[in-house]
């Protein structure tokens, strides 16, 4: 699909069969999760889209969207989303695939995120190619609520200048975003809602609100990237690092943004830098100390929590240590969504080293072996490796070395995981609502 037909509006290109077509050939085509593409079969064999697509058309109102606040994978905090209704939203989807082909080339070099042939593998894999890397010092920072803080208002003239071509599509994506109502317990209210987290247009809008930014650094010849909310840039010294800091500081008061301070950090040239869950240091990319954490803590209120309902319920060590496998297996091997890469998946074709994952199976061993027991105490030893395998467990150093015999029996061909629209792992809110397949804007 990356030659779209010419003097056409994208708007009447959502009504077209072909259309449809390739975007499921494209999404068949991926080495990705497969419901998606299982549920885009029987919507494109009943035509779901012509009826939004005619409504499209006419100027009809299109439904409002709903909020909904969920929690935040391997947290406890909470964040505001939205979504449209199911046909609607799958309409949006293609809209936003066609969006992200046609208009790639708004795009500086520097930006990786929901681009085509691009990812977060990429954005890691250049900056280590960064000439003298171990001689420059990083500055790393995490923009706060962004989706949902964009000022609208400012973000329109932007989005008419880049649509300049395509009259239409601006008028019907302008009408959408000047919505004032969502809907908030099957209510109408009104609210600022920005670019909307969790809409599957939100992607382009994002790239597109800070496009000025990443070019600002492109043409400055600043070692930078970002993706989405995150951005980290290099510098020779740490005056230098600290101006770059100002001026990010700066751009984005000017837009109606700010830096969340908690995610903000400078590192010297000995430190390495970490990015996108991703820790590198003397060429060496592992996983990131707080992304390891954060699995950690998910663990253990897992493993509590199956503690309390195995006393509460009367239910063996078993039982309570199988429901943990389950759990954990499907979240960092098995999740199975379009736009909800699996954890092994964001992790393995990327990190060169299995020591966090080392880590990792030393804890969850240890969480496997308190619910048999059903105790912390020395008891818990008596389960050995074996009986941890016959629950169901797996080990993730083996599934990482057998994931890179597959790449060298491959010639390093693999098929590439991660497929541009895609969200990394930590977007998912699958358990909380399975309406949100497709969620952007992840504060990770």
């Amino acid at each position: 699909m990356s030659n779209l037909p010419e003097g056409i509006s994208l708007v009447d290109l959502l009504a077209l069969p072909e259309i449809w077509e390739a975007f499921y050939e494209y999404k068949s085509s991926l080495a990705a999760p497969r419901q998606f593409t299982q549920e885009l079969r029987p919507f494109i064999e009943r035509r779901g889209y012509l009826g939004v697509c005619e409504r499209i058309r006419s100027g009809e109102g299109f439904p409002l969207p709903r909020k909904a606040v969920i929690s935040k994978m391997s947290s406890q905090k909470k964040r505001i989303v939205y979504v449209y209704p199911y046909d609607e939203n799958m309409v949006l989807k293609l809209l936003t695939f066609l969006l992200l082909r046609k208009y790639d080339g708004l795009f500086a070099d520097g930006l990786y995120s929901f681009r085509p042939g691009r990812s977060a593998k990429d954005a890691i894999r250049k900056l280590i190619r960064t000439p003298r890397l171990g001689h420059l010092y990083s500055y790393k920072a995490d923009i706060h609520n962004y989706f949902n803080s964009v000022p609208v208002e400012r973000f329109l003239p932007l989005l008419k200048e880049a649509l300049s071509d395509d009259p239409r599509l601006y008028a019907f994506l302008s009408g959408l975003l000047r919505e004032p109502c969502v809907l908030e317990n099957g209510k109408p209210v009104e609210e600022q809602k920005g670019i909307m987290a969790g809409i599957p247009l939100a992607s382009f809008y994002a790239n597109l609100y800070l496009s000025g930014l990443d070019r600002h650094f492109a043409e400055a010849g600043v070692p930078y990237a970002r993706y989405s909310d995150d951005i980290i840039l290099f510098a020779p010294s740490e005056e230098e690092a600290r101006a770059h800091a100002e001026y990010i500081h700066a751009y984005l008061a000017e837009h109606g943004l700010e830096i969340n301070p908690e995610k903000e950090s400078f590192s010297g040239p000995e430190d390495g830098f970490s990015f996108l869950g991703f820790s590198c240091c003397g060429g060496t990319i592992d996983i990131a100390p707080a992304t390891l954490k954060k699995l950690r803590q998910k663990m253990r209120r897992k493993r509590d929590a199956l503690l309390r309902w195995q006393k509460r319920n009367g239910r063996s060590g078993e039982d309570a240590a199988k429901a943990f496998v389950r759990v954990f297996n499907r979240k960092l091997l098995e999740n199975a969504r379009d736009n909800d890469l699996t954890w092994s998946q964001w992790f393995f074709s990327v990190i060169t080293t299995s020591a966090s994952l080392h880590e990792i199976d030393v804890y969850a061993q240890d969480c496997l072996r308190v619910l048999l027991a059903g105790t912390h105490t020395k008891k818990r030893f008596r389960a050995s490796y074996e009986d941890l395998k016959s629950l169901g467990y797996r080990n993730l150093v083996h599934e990482y070395y057998a994931y890179r015999g597959k790449e060298q029996e491959n010639g390093g061909n693999s098929p590439d995981p991660y497929d541009t629209e895609q969200d990394s792992p930590f977007s998912s809110v699958v358990e909380q609502d399975p309406q949100f397949s497709s969620v952007a804007g992840y504060d990770s």
